[in-house]
């Protein structure tokens, strides 16, 4: 069967955020780009999300919530957002104002990612590229060890493409139960993605078939805590996410805390995944409600009743005028009865300055639990992106083992790991910075476009 090959001068595999970002800014340059995505349409993830472009607000920031973290990469994120917010406004689409206390600590503004990345798409066609949907069975195409192009399967016809790099924007592992299980473990297999299903971590493996490497914060991921048991699905993580658990009380199936709730729900999510059925509560008094959780998130989030829409959409929900009768609900889901009640009462007198061994720390804010009516939400954790990946460098080119770059060949997005460790500082702001950096970097010397 004959091959039809074509070239180019970059090829992009995924049309997530950093997928689009790395063809916009490569057509900017002049080049003609191939951008295959698997799916029936671009956005990826990001599509998906509530269009939040953020991050921390400068690097002493960064430090102090991702001590942690890679060095090099996650600094460059943060002196990389103005440039992305900047290439966001030069598609001429609406960017709000900036607020600057995103999850208490971060910058942010909410982009409108559709029209963004319809004119994204269409500048790549523009400029002499393709954008090909339903695009399967990848494989990198090497010459030595230096990747020179692709073959994939489009419309029941293998073609072959060929480009001076190749940059892998898949979006993760998350949908890979295989990849979840491997690297995050203790039952992650099995957790709910709350992303696109069709990030199954193939970038990652055509890196390891290339000969690179893993990054490190392959056990961490972000995600959010959902109602359980909740069939998870778009519609559910836009309305259900319980952003305020930060101010409540988690728990799990022995009734015991295992997690500073005050460090995020991110946070929380991720250890709810190691303990007792990957299920946990959530419990919080009538200030916390009227305070927190009937509050906006952030500009533009919606304001809900959680607890109801929980409750409606079937999720194991309580709300009970005592703290007593709320334990008593609560071990009816399995809960150990005597553990959670000696949990809220070790809290409560540890909030009021007793000395109390507690099972994890107390938070910075601790909650009342003094107000009735009490409610209480049984939850599951769910992944969005992995923070681990293929082992990348400042400009997004892949690594080996060695930390040696594989010549023609980047990732990007989620698929690149290591920027992040336990706490979250953006998703769709690492897609942007580092799309452009693999563009520049990936065809320095030779697009005949300026350079902004």
């Amino acid at each position: 069967m004959s091959v039809q090959e074509k070239p180019f001068d970059l090829i992009v595999i995924g049309a997530g955020a950093s997928g689009l970002a790395t063809a916009n800014r490569a057509a900017d340059l002049g080049a003609r780009v191939l951008l295959l995505e698997k799916g029936s349409a671009v956005g990826g993830s990001a599509a998906l999300s509530a269009g939040i472009l953020w991050t921390a607000p400068s690097i002493e920031v960064l430090d102090r919530i991702q001590p942690d973290a890679d060095p090099v990469l996650g600094p460059l994120v943060v002196q990389g957002y103005e440039q992305a917010v900047a290439d966001v406004r030069a598609a001429g689409v609406a960017v709000s104002d900036e607020w600057l206390d995103h999850l208490e600590w971060g910058r942010a503004c909410k982009i409108d990612i559709p029209g963004l990345f319809a004119a994204w798409s269409a500048k790549v066609v523009d400029s002499g590229g393709e954008v090909v949907t339903h695009v399967r069975d990848v494989e990198l195409e090497r010459d030595d060890r230096r990747v020179t192009g692709v073959t994939y399967s489009h419309g029941g016809a293998r073609q072959r493409a060929t480009a001076r790099a190749v940059v892998l924007a898949t979006g993760g592992f998350q949908g890979d139960p295989q990849l979840t299980q491997q690297f995050i473990g203790n039952g992650a297999d099995d957790i709910a993605v709350r992303s696109n299903p069709n990030s199954v971590g193939d970038g990652f493996r055509l890196a390891a078939s290339a000969g690179a490497g893993a990054s490190r914060h392959l056990s961490g991921f972000y995600g959010h805590t959902l109602p359980s048991p909740l069939a998870v699905s778009p519609q559910v993580f836009l309305r259900l996410t319980l952003y305020f658990s930060a101010y409540g009380v988690i728990v799990n199936r022995l009734g015991r805390r295992f997690t500073d709730e005050s460090l995020g729900d991110e946070v929380s999510n991720q250890f709810l995944v190691r303990q007792p059925g990957r299920r946990g509560v959530l419990i919080w008094d009538d200030e916390v409600q009227q305070n927190r959780a009937l509050a906006v998130p952030y500009p533009s989030g919606m304001a809900l009743d959680r607890h109801a829409e929980a409750t409606a959409a079937g999720a194991r929900t309580a709300e009970t005028e005592t703290l007593e009768e709320l334990v008593e609900v609560v071990a009816g889901w399995g809960v150990d009865r005597a553990g959670l009640a000696d949990t809220l009462d070790g809290y409560r007198r540890a909030a009021s300055g007793e000395g109390v061994a507690l099972d994890a720390p107390l938070p910075e804010r601790p909650s009342p639990l003094r107000t009735g009516p009490f409610r209480a939400v049984e939850i599951q954790p769910c992944i969005t992106i992995p923070f681990g990946g293929i082992r990348v460098d400042g400009d997004s080119r892949a690594l080996d083992r060695d930390g040696q770059p594989i010549d023609g060949l980047f990732a990007v997005g989620a698929d690149a790991g290591g920027a992040q460790d336990l706490r979250y500082i953006g998703g769709i702001v690492f897609g942007f910075v580092f799309g452009r950096r693999a563009a520049d970097a990936a065809l320095a010397g030779v697009t005949a476009g300026a350079r902004a």
